[in-house]
């Protein structure tokens, strides 16, 4: 275990690594070398491999794969050889579930992620519980604390509030989490591009500009620290590596369905209540426009268009007077050619009402506001509770009402603005010939899934200071494999050449 240092408040320009990465490296190599000479190899310190693995993007599949080959290591006992762990996208996400006990070792920790994933999902009061946190704590709320809430509670079923910086004094693999700034990323600026988060430090490889992890999100100005922060968890930082889909606003379907798949299950749509100590049926407006877009979404892949129409005329319905433009083609839809339409038309409509409906969430969810709405009764709703010997079997309650109502009324407006990955540039005002001025202009900054860029986290350990001798890559990409090595080359993030065998490093 390694001893905590006092957090410097500057920002830190230099290609070299930090002082305290230098150290747990020392102390990881010491551990290596005894691995090493339980293997029957001996050397000195200085010659033990820094050995890098790699894991790309792709979504659960990487964080699945990444696991998967992270047991299979740890069966053959080839762990204790590994010095540096750097994830992109989908591997991240395994990555920060991992290290998140800092007693267990990775192997005991695989099991445990292994049976998590097993398991059920986290309840969604506890997802909207760290999202109204992130609310009050920070002003920059967006669709990426969305996005990490949603991938730790029903992606990896684990919601982990431990920050990055906890991880620097424990001696496991050296973790790396890589992710991209969205601008850069769009203007082809290869050197403000790329950004790398360990638990000692995080800022821009190819600029050589850093911060404190602790730090991070933070506000800076002209390089030094004017307004602490709390640090992101591993929740948001899941979120950040992970939002693949915020390059395009076009991907904002995918986002809708994911907001509304909260809504979903068999037993969310009955949007039941306590009412007196009996358990009823919301049948407000907004409730049963939930429960209606649920069911949609549920048979939305369905042949038969007859499970569909049902649910089409109640909201035609419910919906006449209160939505515009798009949502009129709800009671303009008749049940005939309802049917003639094919199975990716019938898709579309029920894509296009779904983000309609989330655009126009104002009109329709006034009822929930209303405190005469039955199931918006918070005060009948604890005093039933507390009077109830059978609460446990009332699945959904008014509390799920509040949540549901917290989210239609904070995360559907992210939708229409589509912000990601909003934090304080540490850059700001910044003066230093190797910050660009478009750079030290700015005073937020965004990051994203770094797999838009790269899909392999080739850049950080190509750093010459890492002296890495030998990269395990491991792709779980969906096309072809040597994408990555492609795109490191082509994008020139560093230099690839460093590759070739005619160079000394990696070896």
């Amino acid at each position: 275990m390694l001893k905590q240092r006092d957090t410097p408040k500057s920002v830190r320009l230099s290609q070299s690594i930090n002082d305290e990465e230098i150290k747990y490296v020392t102390a990881r190599k010491t551990l290596i070398k005894e691995w090493l000479n339980s293997q029957h190899i001996y050397c000195e310190l200085e010659d033990v491999p820094n050995i890098a693995l790699l894991g790309s993007g792709g979504g659960e599949r990487a964080a699945v794969g990444m696991l998967g080959s992270l047991h299979q290591l740890a069966q053959d006992n080839l762990l204790g050889s590994l010095l540096y762990m750097c994830g992109v996208s989908g591997t991240t996400w395994c990555m920060s579930s991992l290290y998140s006990d800092p007693a267990l070792s990775l192997s005991e920790r695989c099991d445990e992620v292994i049976n998590k994933l097993k398991g059920p999902k986290v309840d969604l009061s506890k997802a909207v519980e760290w999202l109204k946190l992130r609310k009050e704590q920070n002003q920059d709320l967006n669709l990426t604390d969305f996005w990490g809430a949603f991938t730790a509670s029903y992606i990896m079923k684990e919601i982990h509030t431990r920050r990055l910086s906890e991880d620097s004094h424990i001696i496991k693999p050296y973790p790396i989490y890589s992710a991209i700034e969205l601008n850069c990323h769009r203007q082809d600026d290869t050197k403000g591009v790329w950004f790398e988060m360990t638990p000692h430090e995080s800022g821009f490889s190819g600029l050589g500009a850093f911060v404190p992890t602790s730090c991070l999100g933070s506000k800076f100005e002209g390089g030094t620290l004017r307004e602490k922060r709390k640090e992101m968890d591993m929740v948001l930082l899941q979120g950040i590596c992970g939002s693949a889909i915020a390059d395009k606003q076009m991907n904002n379907v995918e986002v809708v369905k994911r907001i509304w798949g909260l809504f979903g299950g068999k037993d969310s749509m009955r949007m039941e209540f306590v009412s007196r100590g009996k358990v009823k049926v919301c049948e407000c407006v907004p409730s049963r426009v939930v429960r209606c877009v649920s069911e949609l979404i549920k048979y939305a892949d369905d042949p038969d268009p007859l499970k569909t129409w049902k649910v089409i005329t109640t909201l035609g319905e419910l919906l006449e007077g209160h939505v515009s433009s798009n949502g009129e083609m709800l009671w303009n839809m008749d049940s005939e050619r309802w049917k003639r339409t094919s199975l990716v038309e019938r898709k579309e409509f029920i894509e296009t009402v779904s983000l309609e409906l989330i655009l126009t969430s104002d009109s329709w969810t006034k009822d929930w506001e209303d405190k005469r709405c039955t199931c918006n009764d918070e005060g009948m709703y604890g005093r039933s509770l507390r009077k109830s010997e059978k609460k446990d079997k009332v699945s959904i309650t008014n509390s799920w009402i509040t949540d549901a109502l917290w989210i239609i009324k904070n995360i559907f407006p992210l939708v229409k603005t589509w912000e990601w990955g909003t934090v304080s540039n540490f850059l700001f005002k910044i003066l230093d010939t190797n910050v660009p001025s478009s750079m030290a202009s700015k005073e937020k900054i965004h990051l994203v899934d770094a797999g838009l860029k790269i899909n392999s986290p080739y850049p950080p350990v190509l750093r010459t200071s890492r002296d890495v001798d030998l990269i395990i890559s491991l792709d779980f990409s969906a096309g072809d494999p040597f994408e990555a090595n492609t795109h490191t080359h082509t994008h020139n993030a560093y230099s690839y050449s460093s590759l070739s065998e005619e160079h000394d490093v990696p070896r």
